[in-house]
């Protein structure tokens, strides 16, 4: 009897996509400007910001899931689902903000003149704490944060959406797009469906499930290989207009999920290690990465001159901050601190 394949996400597979994404993100940020090292690193680079829809996904995948177990409980907990999310961010942000934006500026000189201009400083500071500053950042890359955020608060909603129209909610994205919507920053309405793909994903997880183990394990593998690499080629060379460059990341990253389901769920334990540990430090490599190779020590990496080198050493060195970073935060007991504060959202008052 053929044995079945259960399509959902593990947390380790989400951690592995996580760690794929932060891979792309360095090699995307690092060589797609600089097509002096040759056509392949160039055109990879561009390939990277894929990253940027892998993560849509798996956040929006993990919300799904959590979100699913209260949806039937009053709208308050909806509130309260929201407001654990917003707290665990800004207490991730906030710590890197408050490290690296000093030392940018009393260090290296990078005062806040440079990324905000003549606009008011204190005005556009405030905004960047908040995280809604977007491409006007202290840190350009913290351009995300407004994203997630706004699609944190939407999240509601594009659950209830997808659960009712379902498949519909790809055809109504194309329609969406060419409109401009008022108080909704124009990169939120993009990428609503690379975030709106991995709602739609675990809620029909189960329908997958029926459907797709019709089918033999390699005869799956193989269309899913087949249309990655036509995605791909879509994707960096425009061949079809409505799948031109990260208009077709919101499928790639679907692609990549049953991708990771089908390889990498019954790989060696030597691949998906070393990437689950990149997810676990996928969040801080993303926040920090642009201040170590971008505007601080730009020269020291690019001295290495061989590609994969220069990612290596990037990618050896996020990681070692990242790893200090979560051990300043363990002796502050920060983490305890954000589930005290997720505890007292979540505590039901006594009834009189």
């Amino acid at each position: 009897m053929k044995k079945s394949i259960d399509f959902r996400l593990s947390l380790d597979e989400t951690l592995i996509i996580k760690g794929l994404a932060i891979c792309l993100m360095l090699w995307h940020h690092l060589f797609y400007m600089h097509p002096e090292y040759g056509s392949f690193v160039y055109q990879t680079a561009q390939f990277g910001k894929l990253c940027v829809s892998l993560f849509l996904f798996v956040s929006a995948y993990g919300l799904t899931i959590q979100y699913g177990k209260i949806i039937d409980k009053p709208i308050t907990e909806t509130f309260k689902f929201q407001a654990k999310r917003f707290v665990k961010f800004y207490a991730n942000y906030w710590v890197i903000f408050l490290i690296f934006v000093p030392i940018g500026i009393f260090v290296f000189g990078r005062g806040l003149g440079v990324p905000y201009g003549e606009a008011n400083h204190i005005k556009m500071l405030i905004k960047d704490i908040l995280g809604i500053n977007s491409f006007q950042s202290y840190n350009i890359t913290w351009w995300f944060n407004q994203l997630i955020i706004c699609l944190y608060l939407v999240f509601p909603i594009l659950y209830f959406v997808t659960r009712k129209i379902s498949v519909l909610v790809i055809i109504l994205w194309y329609v969406v797009l060419r409109l401009k919507i008022p108080f909704i920053p124009n990169e939120v309405v993009f990428w609503a469906l690379h975030f709106s793909l991995g709602i739609l994903l675990a809620q029909n997880t189960e329908r997958l499930n029926q459907f797709l183990n019709r089918f033999n394990r390699f005869l799956l593998l193989g269309f899913f290989v087949l249309t990655f690499v036509a995605l791909s080629i879509c994707r960096n060379f425009g061949i079809i207009p409505i799948l031109n460059g990260t208009t077709a990341d919101a499928f790639l990253a679907l692609n990549i999920a049953f991708l990771v389901i089908l390889t990498i769920r019954n790989n060696t334990y030597a691949i998906t290690k070393p990437l689950k540990f990149l997810g676990e430090h996928s969040i801080n490599i993303y926040m920090i990465h642009t201040f170590i190779y971008y505007y601080w020590f730009g020269n020291f990496f690019y001295s290495f001159k061989y590609p994969i080198v220069i990612f290596v050493v990037l990618l050896a060195v996020c990681l070692i901050v990242s790893v200090v970073l979560e051990y300043l935060k363990k002796m502050a007991k920060l983490s305890l601190l954000v589930n005290k504060i997720s505890q007292k959202i979540t505590e039901k008052k006594p009834s009189r």
